[in-house]
């Protein structure tokens, strides 16, 4: 025969999952509504040019071809929710996760850089 207590302990673990899963549709449904736009990609290639700061100035053609590929790369490969997921992360998680995603436009812009400067 089951007692009160294991009855009331079962209601609220069906509670609970109940909680969980209606927690997680809701997340689904948020996630999904966010989606890239156009001023998405002007934000992220600005950010991207602040973050440069002084090679940016020194080098600004090369800059702006990087900051565009990394922002290309990011908005191909990530949904907008993964992306502010990871944005939300201290800055060695940060790097760890994007760089693998913009290494190819990271190494092309190192190498302009390097054809760019003037070795005297």
């Amino acid at each position: 025969m089951i007692s009160k207590w294991q009855k009331y302990v079962a209601i609220a673990f069906i509670i609970l999952v109940g909680v969980l899963i209606l927690t997680k549709l809701v997340y689904n449904y948020k996630a999904k509504q966010l989606v890239w736009e156009n001023s998405d990609a002007t934000s992220l290639a600005n950010a991207c040019l602040d973050d440069l700061g002084g090679l940016s100035v020194r080098f600004p053609m090369q800059s702006e071809v990087y900051c565009d590929c990394s922002t290309q790369a990011l908005m191909a490969e990530l949904s907008k929710a993964d992306y502010l997921a990871i944005h939300s992360k201290g800055a060695a998680e940060q790097e760890e996760e994007l760089l693998p995603i913009i290494l190819d436009c990271h190494n092309t812009y190192q190498e302009a850089i390097y054809n760019a400067s003037k070795l005297d």
